[in-house]
């Protein structure tokens, strides 16, 4: 039997995206004036090195922009697959007969639970516990409840996504 896809690609929201541009310009400035501190200040080596840090950092928040971008889920017709950067915690694979209930949720306020990206990974969240994110935009997303966890993700059509996976995962 073929398998036959459908991929959505997020909308990605100019907040979120914004967000992340701003901070990478105030990194760029910080880079600049340690960098300037460096060459042209007592603080001589010390700025060179801040300089570095900062470089790298720099380079962390380009590449998590560059994630909102390349995030997508595909909906099989055996599982449904989160794709973000490994910088985020990487693919998940959701069998669709594991889904347990979906519904249309709002962004949630939670605490991450490993790293600087609120675009993506594990959060704990007050009124769910243990989730894992993938979201580009701050609006309406689907909660996908399993067996294995708790996902919540940001597809372009929450609702019409949302009848795609219930029509593949119940059989007829």
């Amino acid at each position: 039997m073929r398998t036959v896809s459908i991929i959505n690609e997020p909308e990605v929201s100019k907040a979120v995206a914004w967000s992340y541009g701003v901070m990478a310009l105030f990194i760029a400035t910080v880079i600049a004036f340690f960098v300037y501190a460096g060459f042209f200040t007592p603080l001589g080596a010390t700025g060179l090195v801040a300089s570095i840090a900062s470089a790298f950092v720099e380079f962390i928040m380009l590449l998590i922009l560059r994630s909102l971008f390349k995030t997508r889920y595909v909906l099989t017709d055996e599982e449904l697959v989160i794709e973000t950067t490994k910088l985020i915690g990487g693919g998940k694979r959701i069998p669709l007969d594991s889904i347990e209930s979906m519904e249309q949720t709002l962004f949630p306020f939670g605490i991450r639970l490993f790293g600087a990206s609120f675009h993506g990974g594990y959060y704990h969240i007050p009124s769910l516990g243990k989730a894992y994110l993938a979201i580009t935009n701050l609006k309406d997303g689907l909660l996908v409840r399993t067996r294995q966890g708790n996902y919540i993700i940001t597809p372009k059509s929450p609702l019409g996504f949302k009848e795609a996976i219930e029509k593949r995962a119940i059989p007829p």
